[in-house]
C-alpha cells in the first residue's frame, strides 16, 4: 500500500510539474542522487520527490529519474521528439518552438533542446513589395535608405538602367527589407544546439557558401570588428532593431561603425578555430543585445 501511494504522489508531481521544465536521467555506475543533483543544479529532496523515492541511499544503474527544474536535454539515440516531450513533461509544440524545430522528425543524436520557450523571443520583419512615386529631389539612394532596403534591390526590381536619372512622378516597386539574409544564396540547416569542444553547445547557425562571398547587414546599427582565436575575424553588430548579431570566420572585414541595411561588412572564410573548414559564417541572434535565439526560423523566412 504505501509502495502504491508512493508511485501515485510521484505520478501527481510529476504531472504538477508540466508547467515547469523538467528532464530524464539514466542512472549510470557509480552514480548517487547527491551528484546527480549538483550536475543538474537541482536538490537531493526534489528528485526523492519527483521520483518517489524511498531510500536515497538506493539507486540502479539504468534507472530512469525524473530531474524537476531542468531547463535542457540532450538528444540520445532512438529518441522522437514526441519522447522526449514525454520524459521531460512538456509537449512537442513547446519544444519546437522553443529549439526553431519545423520537422518534428528530425533530431540528432548530442543535441541539446531548450525545454521552454524562452521569455525573449525573436521575429524578424522581412518586410514586404510597396511602391513608391517619385518627387521632385528624389535619388534612388535616399528612396532605398528611406525604405531599408538597397539601391541594387530598387534598381534590379524597376530594370533602372541608369541610377542617376529617375523620373519624377514615376511609380517605384520597392521591397522594404526589414530584416535581409546575410549571405545571399548561401545553405543552412537547423544546427542549433549541436555539441561543440569542451562542452559547449552551437548558439548559431552556420551559413556556407564559396569563400569571399559577401556578408550584408541584416539590419541597420552600430558594427564593432572583433578578431579572435575561436571566432576569427567576427562582426558584432549592435542593431537598431535592439537585438545584437554575431558573425564569426570571416576572410576578411568590409566596412565597421554605423551600417545601413544591406551593406557589405565582410567576407565568407573559416578564420579562427574554423580553419580549413568548408567556408561559412557563424551567425547567432542574441534577443535584447543579451538571450541567444535560435535564428534558424528567420534566416529560412529570410533567405529562403
Amino acid at each position: 500500500m504505501k509502495r502504491n501511494f508512493r508511485r501515485i504522489a510521484a505520478c501527481i508531481t510529476a504531472f504538477l510539474m508540466l508547467g515547469a521544465a523538467s528532464s530524464s536521467y539514466a542512472v549510470k555506475n557509480g552514480d548517487t542522487l547527491s551528484a546527480i543533483a549538483n550536475e543538474f543544479d537541482t536538490s537531493v529532496t526534489a528528485i526523492v520527490e519527483a521520483n518517489g523515492i524511498s531510500n536515497p541511499n538506493r539507486i540502479y544503474v539504468g534507472q530512469e529519474l525524473v530531474i524537476p527544474g531542468a531547463d535542457s536535454y540532450i538528444v540520445q539515440p532512438g529518441d522522437t521528439l514526441e519522447k522526449v516531450a514525454t520524459k521531460t513533461w512538456t509537449t512537442v509544440a513547446v519544444l519546437a518552438e522553443a529549439n526553431g524545430i519545423t520537422n518534428p522528425d528530425l533530431l540528432y543524436v548530442g543535441t541539446q533542446l531548450q525545454l521552454a520557450i524562452p521569455a525573449h523571443t525573436f521575429e524578424a520583419d522581412t518586410g514586404s513589395a510597396t511602391t513608391y512615386v517619385v518627387q521632385a529631389g528624389d535619388t534612388v539612394g535616399g528612396i532605398a535608405a528611406r525604405h531599408k532596403t538597397t539601391v541594387s534591390s530598387v534598381v534590379e526590381l524597376n530594370r533602372i538602367a541608369n541610377p542617376n536619372l529617375i523620373r519624377i512622378g514615376s511609380t517605384l516597386v520597392i521591397n522594404g527589407a526589414g530584416w535581409l539574409c546575410p549571405v545571399e544564396g548561401g545553405t543552412f540547416f537547423n544546427d542549433w544546439g549541436f555539441p561543440r569542444s569542451g562542452g559547449r553547445f552551437h548558439e548559431g547557425n552556420d551559413i556556407f557558401a564559396p569563400h569571399g562571398t559577401p556578408i550584408v547587414a541584416p539590419v541597420s546599427g552600430t558594427l564593432l570588428q572583433v578578431v579572435g582565436d575561436i571566432g576569427g575575424y567576427q562582426f558584432n553588430l549592435e542593431g537598431d532593431d535592439g537585438n545584437l548579431y554575431i558573425g564569426s570566420h570571416m576572410d576578411r572585414f568590409a566596412t565597421d561603425g554605423y551600417v545601413q541595411t544591406g551593406d557589405v561588412i565582410g567576407y565568407v572564410g573559416d578564420s579562427g578555430n574554423a580553419k580549413g573548414s568548408r567556408p561559412h559564417l557563424h551567425f547567432e541572434i542574441h534577443a535584447d543585445g543579451e538571450n541567444p535565439v535560435n535564428p534558424y526560423p528567420t534566416l529560412a523566412e529570410a533567405c529562403g
